[in-house]
């Protein structure tokens, strides 16, 4: 009877867990009642003081996305041997924190759910993490994890760069290019610009470390 409850507990779980990623990686967010679609039979209107379930999706995603930006970062903080490496390391988790703690508070503002990277773990041989666009795989955050001194610095940097160039593709995408939200607008803007610029000296820190 105890080996049954077990494996009932295993099995609800697992599907939590996967429920969770498909409707993070698959499933549309509810879309806003009040927003008009049509103006003259044609166009939509754009109001920059609402939201749609497009600005939703996009605070979603891009929690969990730098989440791991997050952890790469902080890794690199504590274990990277180049000083350089280390500094910027630290403003890349201190931007990435401000943008997450905004899509955050906007979800939140609006009664939208959200997941955390935490929410997925790998479980049992099944790896649940989730896929977008520039992420590193469970492992290649296992391996950065145990790295120290300029085999950290290495790691983290060709890492980081692969995934500031996959928040880009994220953001420039069409799933993305109908943005409503005004502020999360500017705020995508300025935190690609900030990426572009860390992206540049990641790659020539790059060149300097053997």
């Amino acid at each position: 009877m105890r080996k049954i409850a077990i494996m009932i507990i295993v099995v609800v779980t697992f599907g939590g867990v996967v429920s969770g990623v498909w409707l993070l990686q698959n499933q549309s967010p509810s879309s806003p009642e009040a927003i008009p679609s049509l103006i003259n039979g044609s166009k939509r209107v754009i109001n920059p003081d609402e939201h749609s379930y497009t600005d939703i999706d996009f605070a979603q995603k891009m929690i969990v996305h730098d989440q791991q930006g997050i952890q790469m970062a902080d890794i690199a903080t504590r274990n990277a041997a180049n000083e350089e490496v280390r500094i910027l390391a630290m403003r890349i988790s201190e931007g990435l924190s401000r943008d997450t703690d905004q899509y955050a508070s906007w979800l939140k503002e609006w009664d939208e759910k959200y997941f955390n990277l935490s929410d997925f773990p790998e479980m049992d041989g099944h790896d649940m993490y989730p896929t977008f666009s520039g992420m590193a795989s469970y492992e290649q955050m296992s391996v950065l994890a145990t790295a120290s001194g300029n085999e950290a610095a290495k790691l983290f940097l060709q890492m980081a760069i692969v995934h500031h160039e996959g928040a880009a593709e994220m953001a420039n995408s069409v799933a993305f290019e109908s943005l409503q939200f005004g502020q999360m607008v500017d705020l995508k803007a300025s935190t690609l610009r900030r990426q572009a610029e860390e992206i540049q000296t990641m790659k020539q820190l790059q060149a300097n470390i053997e």
